[in-house]
């Protein structure tokens, strides 16, 4: 069956567009002038004016091969990285190469365990230079050799750095306590590998890593050597010399591959090679059965067949893409020229099933699949997601016709045996979900086809319900209701008719009730109720159908009410693991704080709320700060997302937040300056194609209304009013329906200027539940009419559904069974938001890797260059209190209120200390543990900064929102600057702006934590 490939309409990464021009320029200076740069730069850098050189500081695909020090800003796309036997610059200008990715069982045919096929790695320019050519084999040679300027052969070694690190690793078949079942192998290897791999690998910035795929401990007790044992086994492959374990440490002029800490061994003959190949073969050659993992399920055994060898062959495992290096979810480990670790592979096969949507029959809601796909914005009836590395599975067109894929266009492919160079990579990864969504369905994590969605639950009360802070309000006569939910086929959504679902709670005639929430299996709802004013909200659990339903035990307060504020619970939010997460005004009951119980907030004297988990142990706080944290809900990485309220002088945000279940990484999720186009960020979810809906407005719009923001999460933050031309900006923002709220400047969205909306809630399709009143034309105007409405995310089209005649109703959530995935938990070795959570440490460690770095970020978050100021010399660590437990209003306070354009604001701040910053701008600090705090740049002279002329703020400068270190937590803050642009950078913009200066730094994994302050002891800033 014949398909032909429709070139993307998304501009790929890079687009070489000469190689193959007559003229060659005379000889410059250097190797790269004379022999080089004339094969790239001819008809690209001269005669097309402006594709692959720079203009106003970007280029096309942001290469830019003017020159070699241009050129080394894009380093990445020179060697040949993972599967690849040629490098990115080669693969997209050349012709395709050949591949051969080692697979879990062996060809039917050829009895080799191997798949073979050729790149498709598109190119806008088509090929423009072939294998055949002279100026081809001459930058293959030039690459292969070290890509120096002076074209002459790099043989640096690269040693050893850092200490080794203690803890076995974890992976799939290894138990600790297990001995080897192969004594010989595992005596050998401790006597004789083991001391090798120490001494050249297992550095803390090398292979003690733990993200690495040859993660590697000490060795210095029985676990940690039976773990470097499995692992090293696991990287050991047949034939023994294409064994990544071989070929990654050796020189590339020797043979070896590409290995991101460089050449380690320069030949075959060096005795470390010849120790580690020696133990390698005698394992292969005694016991062939330990090289080869045991038996798969489906999902495994498919992926490791069809689909790595599919990603490779799309380009997806360049280093600039999906490597190891890159900060999104998606980090793949590339292998070796086509041979992966059995680690590697099943770690690239669990992040490669998260980013599918297993709870929805459409393979086109997954993330993996979409990001391939044409967006609709671009194509119609495309059902994708903007993607840096464009539509890489449309393989439909014909006849001139883009044709986007979808699931029908797949009859009559054998996916499951087909020549891999002939069928479209989309039918593969859609047979995959197949595959996986059938067993997670016999597993039961997942409804089947039929129903894959049973009910939607939703409050129904007297219209007028105040915004999502308003809880303390009561507001009676509200109703919990349910009514059955179809799902067609083409993912649209209908409601069955509504009944009340508190009968057996006991919760009176006329209760509040807010906010019910459903555990992953779908098999219970948890939500808050309370059935008069003089009492709190409590948390009730039942099932979907009503039944059960009691008030969820070891939850509740002892006291209704201390320091004169009712202790509520509200807001639950179940994790993937069956924990219970909530919002309460409990208040601190954990923390190194001078105060317990109840506070008020600074920004509006009301009761303050703040997360708590409910887990095996008892109830844990998750976070301590004064103003609201509110509407939790989780990703599916088992991430807590939420709002959180930012109120300081001359400031006031409802923004999105993103915390580790573990209480690590308090991080910023989206909307922490109102240079997105809005202030308030509120109702946060994750959708089935892990994208986020949330509702902007305007601060002041009534009950909480706006419009719904989808927001591509992987794209970076953004902010209205970029220019559309921009080719080196996307926006990570769609409004599909403005309604009431109106457009932001630049940013994509519907034409429609009617209608509020508030309460997303996702459902197993492209479609969304919100709250609407499509008659509304004002946000300030409520109360509003709140009705049920789905919302296409693809389209934009919404229409009613149904709700309660004459109610108001909000906060629905949909009753599907979600797929089970590991709860994230934080770890030391990530490149960004670096946390590891002891319970026993004192305090909490705070380690600034640039400080003065981190104060472009305080104020601002744009795509601009990062204004470093280079008096910054210190920082200055503010306390943030709460009123005292005695005030009501701000007049009990008066002589700590601020007024500003905003209202009225309580300020009262303690300093912990001041700290002198090192050279290079880091500083290590221990500090209270869940003290909410604020971060005051000084001069070297410890002095206050101030805001300088077209700054965003006036006055000293000090931070706008509070920050969090959790109990016992260890965190490493921002990047040092030398890593910003090749990490942040592609999100954030570079230090200089210039689009061409954000390029990707292999180092930053290893290197981003060496600072001059790291190994110094902390500042203790403790009282």
């Amino acid at each position: 069956m014949p398909f032909m490939r429709a070139w993307s309409v998304v501009v790929a990464l890079l687009s070489l567009s000469s190689f193959g021009c007559e003229e060659i320029p005379p000889p410059g200076g250097s190797y790269f002038q004379e022999r080089i740069q004339p094969v790239m730069e001819v008809g690209c850098a001269i005669q097309t004016n402006g594709c692959h050189v720079a203009v106003d500081g970007a280029a096309t695909g942001n290469l830019d091969l003017s020159s070699y020090d241009a050129l080394m800003r894009r380093r990445d796309a020179l060697p040949a990285y993972g599967p690849y036997s040629v490098g990115l610059l080669l693969l997209k200008g050349g012709d395709p190469v050949d591949l051969a990715v080692e697979t879990w069982d062996p060809d039917p045919t050829s009895g080799v365990r191997v798949a073979r096929m050729q790149t498709d790695i598109r190119h806008n320019a088509g090929t423009l230079i072939r294998r055949s050519s002279a100026g081809y084999a001459e930058l293959k040679r030039w690459i292969e050799e070290g890509f120096q300027r002076t074209g002459v052969p790099d043989e640096t070694l690269r040693e050893n750095v850092g200490d080794c690190v203690r803890g076995a690793g974890e992976g799939y078949g290894f138990d600790p306590s297990m001995a080897p079942v192969d004594p010989e192998s595992y005596t050998r290897f401790v006597s004789t590998v083991q001391p090798v791999l120490r001494e050249s690998c297992a550095g803390a910035n090398c292979h003690g890593n733990r993200f690495a795929d040859l993660y590697l401990a000490c060795g210095d007790d029985e676990a940690e050597l039976r773990w470097n044992y499995f692992a090293s086994l696991s990287h050991v492959t047949t034939p023994v010399s294409t064994s990544g374990l071989l070929r990654r440490p050796l020189s590339t002029l020797s043979g070896g591959t590409y290995h991101e800490g460089g050449n380690v061994l320069s030949s075959i003959n060096d005795e470390r090679y010849r120790v580690i190949a020696e133990w390698a073969s005698d394992v292969a050659s005694r016991r062939p059965e330990l090289l080869v993992d045991d038996d798969p399920d489906p999902g495994l055994r498919f992926f490791a067949n069809r689909v790595q060898p599919v990603l490779a062959r799309k380009g997806c495992m360049f280093l600039n893409c999906h490597s190891p290096t890159m900060f999104h979810e998606l980090r793949l480990q590339g292998g070796d020229e086509g041979v992966f670790s059995r680690i590697g592979t099943r770690r690239n096969h669990e992040l490669s099933r998260l980013a599918l949507a297993l709870e929805s029959p459409n393979p086109n809601d997954s993330r993996l699949v979409a990001k391939n796909l044409y967006p609709p914005q671009d194509v119609p009836g495309g059902a994708g997601i903007p993607h840096r590395g464009a539509a890489l599975f449309e393989d439909f067109g014909a006849g001139g016709s883009l044709n986007p894929a979808t699931p029908d266009r797949c009859a009559g492919v054998d996916a499951d045996g087909g020549d891999l160079n002939e069928i479209p990579a989309y039918c593969v990864i859609a047979r995959w979900h197949e595959i996986e969504r059938q067993e997670a369905i016999r597993r039961g994590e997942v409804f089947p086809e039929a129903s894959p969605v049973e009910s939607l639950i939703w409050v129904a009360r007297p219209i007028g319900v105040g915004d999502i802070r308003d809880f303390d309000t009561f507001r009676g006569g509200a109703d919990l209701r349910s009514a059955p939910l179809t799902l067609a086929g083409d993912g649209t959504v209908s409601l069955g008719a509504s009944s009340s679902l508190l009968g057996g709670c006991g919760l009176g005639a006329s209760p509040d009730v807010r906010t019910p929430a459903v555990s992953w299996d779908g098999t219970r709802v948890a939500f808050a109720a309370r059935a008069s004013a003089s009492e709190p909200l409590r948390l009730y659990w039942m099932s979907p159908d009503g039944s059960g339903c009691e008030r969820v035990p070891g939850v509740a307060h002892s006291t209704d009410e201390e320091n004169g504020i009712l202790v509520h619970d509200f807001d639950p939010a179940w994790a993937p693991d069956g924990n219970l997460v909530f919002a309460s005004t409990r208040g601190n009951v954990d923390g190194d704080v001078q105060y317990r119980g109840p506070t008020r907030t600074p920004a509006a004297m009301q009761p303050n709320a703040n997360l708590f988990i409910r887990e095996a142990g008892g109830l844990r706080q998750m976070t301590f700060l004064l103003n609201q944290e509110l509407a939790p809900s989780f990703m599916s990485d088992g991430r807590l997302i939420f709002t959180t309220e930012k109120r300081e002088p001359g400031f006031h945000q409802l923004a999105l937040r993103r915390q580790n279940l573990d209480g690590g990484d308090y991080h910023p999720l989206f909307a922490q300056r109102q240079s997105v186009g809005f202030e308030s960020a509120t109702e946060v979810v994750e959708l089935v194609n892990r994208n986020l809906a949330f509702i902007a407005a305007p601060m002041g719009a009534a009950e909480s209304a706006g419009t719904v923001v989808i927001v591509n999460r992987s794209i970076g933050p953004d902010q209205e009013g970029r220019d559309p031309g921009d080719r080196a900006y996307m926006n990570s923002m769609y409004v599909p329906v403005p309604g009431a709220f109106g457009g932001i400047p630049s940013v994509p969205g519907g034409p429609t200027t009617r209608g509020v909306f508030r309460s997303p809630a996702m459902l197993p399709s492209h479609e969304l539940i919100v709250s609407c009143d499509l008659g509304a034309t004002d946000l300030r105007a409520g109360p509003f009419a709140w009705s049920l409405c789905a919302l296409d995310t693809l389209t934009g089209a919404v229409r009613e559904i149904g709700g309660d005649a004459g109610r108001a109703n909000v906060e629905s959530v949909a009753v599907f069974a979600r797929a089970e995935h590991h709860i994230f938990e934080s770890k030391p070795d990530e490149v960004n938001g670096a946390s590891e959570i002891d319970p026993s440490r004192d305090g909490a460690l705070l380690h600034f890797l640039d400080f003065p770095l981190l104060g472009t970020l305080l104020f601002e978050n744009t795509r601009a260059p990062r204004r470093i100021d280079p008096d910054v010399g210190g920082v200055r660590l503010l306390e943030v209190l709460p009123p005292p437990a005695s005030a009501r209003t701000f007049a009990d306070v008066a002589a700590n209120v601020v007024s500003d354009e905003y209202g009225e604001v309580y300020v009262r701040y303690e300093p912990l200390g001041d700290v002198t910053l090192a050279a290079d701008g880091s500083a290590r600090v221990r500090i209270p543990g869940g003290a909410p705090f604020l971060l005051q740049p000084l001069g070297a002279d410890g002095s206050a900064l101030a805001f300088g002329e077209g700054d965003p703020f006036t006055g000293e400068m000090i931070q706008k929102e509070q920050m969090q270190v959790y109990p016992g937590e260890a965190l490493n803050q921002s990047l040092p600057r030398r890593f910003f642009n090749g990490l942040c950078g592609t999100c954030h913009g570079s230090i200089s702006g210039r689009e061409l200066d954000a390029a990707i730094d292999v180092d930053v994994v290893t290197h981003a934590t060496q600072t001059q302050s790291r190994y110094t002891s902390p500042i203790d800033l403790r009282r």
